[in-house]
């Protein structure tokens, strides 16, 4: 069993309030493609009522065209939208734009298709994937998943495969699904001794505290819970820095770490006791 002092140290943290403090204070500066920071706490239980409206009020400030310059600002306009229990007009607007945006491969990237980028990622493709599921639209998958398992042959998924399988959770893949077992065991294999990650630069090798939050965002979302050693190893690493993550500023990296650890400790149940 997880240890009880963990649990009790990330519950009286209040992560997903110092998340929804910040998005509070600045959400004038948000930028569209950074709205799933607003998803754990449209999800909680004690923030997410009163989040709700004050999101769908930011959210229609925005026009077609504010939404539509990327990809990921589009789909994770969509997913927002749906999330705070309202679908306007200009979903089905939206969602037209992106099935527009494929590329020749079956995938998308999150630029727009008329800056021709070379090819698609596989981050942005479960992204849409996900958008289409969550918004219910009527289309055969199949194709995405093939470009998926060709990607994951291919490159690893960037070699960074945390963000992709999060929104492949989203679109409702679990830990047993054939999709994510090989990307799932490759996170399981790299995880350091010391319970991180190694980060996404070579001066965070030994341990990323950014990565080791979306990783645990990542694993937790399919299904893992704080009994399995990998949860709980990442938690006493994150334990040794919460303080830096909760000192987040606005616009730094460490925001989007509290954005995953907010994400992970909800699907933890760690938070809204």
């Amino acid at each position: 069993m997880a240890s009880k002092k963990i649990i009790d140290i990330f519950n009286e943290r209040n992560v997903i309030g110092k998340l929804r403090d910040l998005l509070m204070e600045n959400l004038d500066d948000l930028p569209l493609t950074d709205l799933y920071l607003t998803h754990p706490v449209l999800k909680s239980k004690i923030y997410g009522s009163d989040f709700k409206p004050i999101i769908l009020e930011f959210l229609e400030r925005h026009d077609i065209g504010d939404i539509c310059k990327l990809v990921n600002s589009a789909a994770l306009t969509v997913i927002t939208y749906i999330i705070a229990d309202k679908r306007p007009k200009i979903i089905d607007r939206i969602l037209d734009w992106i099935k527009k945006q494929r590329l020749y491969d079956n995938g998308w990237h999150w630029l727009p298709k008329k800056e021709t980028p070379e090819k698609s990622e596989s981050w942005s493709t479960a992204l849409v994937f996900a958008t289409f599921k969550i918004a219910r639209v009527d289309m055969n998958f199949d194709s995405i998943v093939k470009f998926l398992d060709r990607n994951w042959k291919l490159n690893r998924w960037g070699g960074f495969p945390e963000v992709t399988l999060i929104y492949l959770s989203y679109a409702g893949y679990n830990k047993h699904d054939w999709l994510v077992q090989e990307p799932v065991e490759y996170l399981l294999e790299t995880q350091l001794q010391n319970g991180a990650w190694a980060g996404y630069s070579s001066k965070t090798a030994k341990g990323g505290i950014f990565r080791t939050c979306i990783v645990l965002n990542a694993l937790t979302s399919l299904g893992f819970t704080i009994d399995d050693d990998v949860v709980s190893k990442g938690l006493k690493f994150i334990e040794s820095k919460i303080q830096r993550i909760l000192n987040a500023k606005w616009g730094g990296v460490l925001l989007q770490a509290l954005g995953g650890l907010a994400s992970a400790l909800l699907s933890l149940g760690l938070e809204d006791v």
